[in-house]
């Protein structure tokens, strides 16, 4: 696990970390009036993750070689078997030690992509459409409010499992030689 992220990828991270979190506990703000602070603060954080969304996608297809996504997509036999793998390891309570976005890892880091992709697709048609369209948007955009928490949980939840067992990944994110 020695590749290293650069100062354009830990703000990717940040970005949707930051944005994302702010968006997910303003949601109840936004159940008023669509001119209130409330939604509106909602809605443009919402614009915010969306915008790290794109950068994350186009890097994930134009970037260096470890954050492209024919890199780590983790749907191909290969990949799959080293999620499998990793299942197995954390079975015998033995964390994976993987390069980033492998295995497990890869899996996790996929499903918020795509969390966080769906929640602003559905955003901003629920921003800009009104009626049916509005409506399936904001009944679908609610689904994803619910397993924000569940990928928070297990993403944070990693972190700190493999801290404690000696292998401080947040380093390689959090700090400047990282």
């Amino acid at each position: 696990m020695t590749t290293k992220y650069t100062g354009w990828e830990k703000l990717i991270h940040g970005g949707l970390a930051a944005f994302g979190i702010f968006a997910y506990l303003t949601a109840e703000g936004a159940e008023g009036d669509r001119a209130s602070f409330g939604y509106l603060l909602h809605a443009y954080l919402g614009f915010t993750v969306a915008a790290f969304v794109l950068a994350r996608l186009l890097s994930g297809a134009f970037g260096r070689k470890e954050m492209r996504f024919a890199y780590w997509w983790p749907f191909r036999a290969a990949a799959l078997q080293r999620v499998v793998q990793d299942l197995r390891s954390l079975i015998r309570l033995r964390l994976p030690e993987r390069n980033m976005h492998e295995g497990i890892a890869g899996l996790l880091q996929l499903f918020g992509l795509a969390l966080f992709g769906w929640m602003s697709a559905t955003g901003i048609a629920l921003y800009f459409f009104a009626g049916a369209v509005g409506e399936a948007a904001e009944e679908a955009h609610e689904i994803g409010e619910a397993l924000i928490p569940a990928f928070l949980a297990a993403h944070v939840g990693a972190v700190i499992v493999h801290s404690l067992f000696g292998a401080p990944v947040w380093r390689r994110m959090l700090t400047r030689g990282g």
